[in-house]
């Protein structure tokens, strides 16, 4: 079983230790080495596509500003719509993280919160370079996240600016903050396709990798791979 995991200039080394944890053999995936890596994809049992730099606005029917003008990586952004969809099409786990739970979004035609600070007033940033936030989620019942990490609510990290405003189509949301911000989704009808599961925090940056919204995440995800083989 090997993993593929997308490239990212945000603190790769924690996604790859948490794999290394398991002794889960894994593969970088890296849009600058352009089609090849999608060969590479198909020897891989699931997909997780990792956090990071904003996804390119256009994507999602907003707009750029002068301040964020040239910050973007599109070729990134379409390198990983493409895998998510091979990924999707051929039924493969995925585990989307912070940017990559947008990126679900977006490729299911929703769309994103540019700022969640100016639109809603609520600040979601880390706190410093090293240091993330904390906050408290609520994990919806009847809800595959749910069902994964058995509980209702838990303290999870937060290290972001957007987040789903618009929910993209057939996708369901699974957890949520008491302020109102979108942390996880799946897909609403599961049958016949594949485990999809996104959450907007950082599960292998947890300082206690046993909490349910780590271990499990990670252990469900691992065991659905295990099966696509």
């Amino acid at each position: 079983m090997k993993i593929g995991v997308t490239k990212t200039e945000s603190k790769i080394d924690f996604y790859l230790e948490w794999l290394r944890k398991y002794n889960i053999d894994f593969t970088v995936l890296d849009f600058e080495n352009g089609s090849k890596e999608y060969d590479r994809l198909r020897e891989c049992s699931g997909l997780m596509l990792t956090g990071g730099i904003d996804i390119y606005p256009e994507l999602f029917c907003d707009w750029d500003t002068k301040e964020r003008k040239g910050t973007y990586q599109p070729g990134r952004d379409g390198f990983e719509l493409n895998l998510l969809d091979s990924a999707l099409n051929s039924k493969m786990p995925v585990l989307a993280i912070c940017r990559g739970l947008q990126l679900v979004n977006v490729y299911f035609r929703g769309s994103l919160i540019f700022d969640i600070e100016e639109t809603r007033k609520v600040n979601h940033r880390k706190i410093s370079k090293n240091e993330d936030r904390i906050h408290r989620v609520n994990i919806f019942k009847d809800t595959l996240l749910y069902k994964i990490t058995g509980v209702e609510s838990c303290d999870v990290n937060s290290s972001h600016h957007q987040s789903v405003d618009r929910l993209g189509e057939g996708l369901m949301i699974n957890a949520k903050t008491d302020d109102g911000i979108i942390e996880g989704i799946e897909f609403s009808d599961k049958k016949g396709k594949s485990f999809l599961i996104g959450v907007q925090w950082h599960p292998e940056r947890f300082k206690n990798l046993k909490e349910p919204a780590s271990e499990n995440i990670l252990k469900s995800f691992l065991s659905e791979a295990e099966k696509y083989n």
